[in-house]
């Protein structure tokens, strides 16, 4: 029988995970980015984005108390779904994760361009910065082969030096508002809000902390919700007053920008130091880039384990190549899977040095998991109010994949279908009762990236493709399609997980 964790995470410990894990870097590089695509709609947005993150913290507090395992998103699916559910939600997790490992390397470079130019130009890496990049995973990657650890003690602490200052920049930015920069409140229009939260969400992730180590929290039923709750209200409350504060102190003559060229932030490489520079205080724009810094340093050595763990865990259950759950016989660690997955995140550097592309990949990587689990919390819960969570958490992370823009959506959507040559390779002959029984998500991944095609041209980013979106569902329509979109296969998912219940062997 495998040991079991050891369950040492309290309230407290596991509030400060859950924080600890969304505050990161992302907080520091994207307040001029969201800015940029909505202007003072960006505080709407950001409180729009907190009760989407209080929706699916909820929902995966839920099933962290009904399967309260480490690796949750990967079991929620396949205890609903079946194997190679479970396989696709487990793959694309770790799409987001080797993905968001990048973007993370990538906040860190873009705050150190605040002393050396010749790192980025705007959100995307020069070829020095990049070679910065795959350097600073290199060094990583073999400090966690090594075996360093990091308790959760050690992550409170660099929770409250990521949180310092950013209370200091909120502080000085509200003693300098300057209340024409609140006007107009929406000047590319009201619909802009789905592209800052598109771009903006990358702040929140990490909030699935609090149920990936379920095996490892006191009293799990209680706690986790209990956390849950106490995460989401300090982080929405710190984000509101950081971009409330951001937004509404900006000296653009200070900038060098012209009144009210709110596109142009889109340009500032390290906003929060850029925006403390323009208001005088030097000081303060040298606090943001240690705040960035230490962030950066507090998530890379996590994220780099992260994404080691996952694949070591899908092949430690026969799900990805045997020999990535080899562990080193003197470090005891995932050495093999550690080196494939810090080799995927580099080619990601080397070959999407744009930041914001980077951030749209991981989170559809991570959304179609959330929206998986919301269904899972459906079909195993089953009662009316579960029900419509589930339908309403899927149906507003099938928004999120379409406003994440072409052609970022179809990219999402194939890497995670290339997760059926991956799970063919393992599974067999079992594969195609499998396909049959998941054919609703196969159909779910290819129907987001037709919606995205078919949908409004506002949601593109970087296209790289001949085709653009065809604009034939404009907003709103675009939004009653998706909606409808999930419907329907909200109603295909729930009754391909009752027939799979019916022919489960009685005990």
């Amino acid at each position: 029988m495998p040991e079991e964790l050891k369950r040492d995470l309290g309230l407290l410990l596991l509030t400060g995970i859950g924080v600890g894990a969304m505050v990161g870097s992302g907080v520091y590089a994207l307040p001029g980015l969201v800015a940029s695509v909505s202007g003072p709609l960006s505080i709407l947005a950001v409180l729009a984005m907190s009760a989407i993150t209080g929706l699916f913290v909820y929902i995966l507090a839920e099933l962290g108390r009904e399967l309260p395992r480490s690796g949750a998103l990967y079991y929620f699916a396949r205890e609903s779904f079946g194997d190679l559910a479970g396989f696709i939600t487990g793959f694309s997790f770790y799409v987001s994760c080797f993905v968001g490992t990048a973007a993370i390397i990538y906040s860190f470079v873009l705050y150190a361009s605040f002393f050396a130019e010749g790192l980025a130009v705007g959100l995307t890496l020069t070829p020095l910065g990049t070679a910065l990049a795959l350097l600073l995973l290199a060094v990583v990657t073999a400090v966690n082969v090594l075996g360093v650890k990091h308790g959760a003690l050690l992550n409170l602490a660099l929770t409250v030096l990521r949180v310092i200052p950013l209370l200091l920049f909120i502080g000085v930015g509200l003693l300098s508002l300057r209340p024409a920069n609140l006007e107009p409140l929406a000047p590319y229009g009201y619909g802009s809000i789905a592209l800052a939260i598109a771009f903006g969400f990358w702040m929140f992730v990490g909030f699935e902390s609090l149920v990936l180590v379920g095996d490892e929290v006191r009293r799990p039923a209680e706690t986790i919700r209990k956390s849950a709750l106490a995460t989401v209200l300090a982080v929405s409350a710190l984000y509101t007053l950081l971009i409330a504060s951001f937004v509404g102190s900006i000296d653009w003559a200070g900038l060098g920008l012209s009144e009210g060229d709110w596109a142009a932030l889109s340009a500032l490489s390290s906003p929060l130091a850029d925006a403390s520079r323009a208001l005088g205080h030097e000081w303060l724009a040298w606090v943001m880039v240690l705040g960035a810094a230490i962030s950066s340093a507090g998530c890379f050595s996590d994220w780099v384990l992260l994404q080691a763990r996952v694949a070591y865990a899908l092949a430690r259950e026969g799900r990805l190549w045997g020999k990535l759950s080899y562990v080193h016989p003197r470090y005891r660690t995932p050495a093999a899977a550690l080196l494939f997955s810090s080799l995927l995140t580099g080619v990601v550097i080397a070959l999407v040095p744009s930041f914001p592309s980077v951030i749209l990949i991981a989170m559809i990587a991570e959304f179609v998991p959330y929206g998986v689990s919301a269904l899972s919390l459906a079909s195993l819960r089953g009662s009316p109010a579960h029900k419509l969570l589930g339908f309403a958490g899927l149906a507003l992370a099938s928004l999120y994949v379409y406003w994440a823009c072409w052609p970022w959506t179809l990219t999402g959507a194939a890497v995670a279908l290339a997760s059926l040559g991956a799970y063919l390779a393992v599974a067999g002959r079992g594969f195609t009762s499998e396909l049959r029984r998941s054919s609703w998500y196969v159909a779910y991944l290819l129907g987001l990236a037709a919606l995205s095609l078919l949908g409004d041209e506002t949601f593109t980013y970087n296209n790289f493709l001949p085709v653009a979106p065809l604009n034939l569902l404009r907003t709103p329509l675009d939004t009653a399609a998706v909606a409808a979109f999930s419907a329907a296969i909200y109603a295909w998912a729930l009754a391909a997980g009752g027939r799979r219940k019916n022919k489960a062997p009685q005990p």
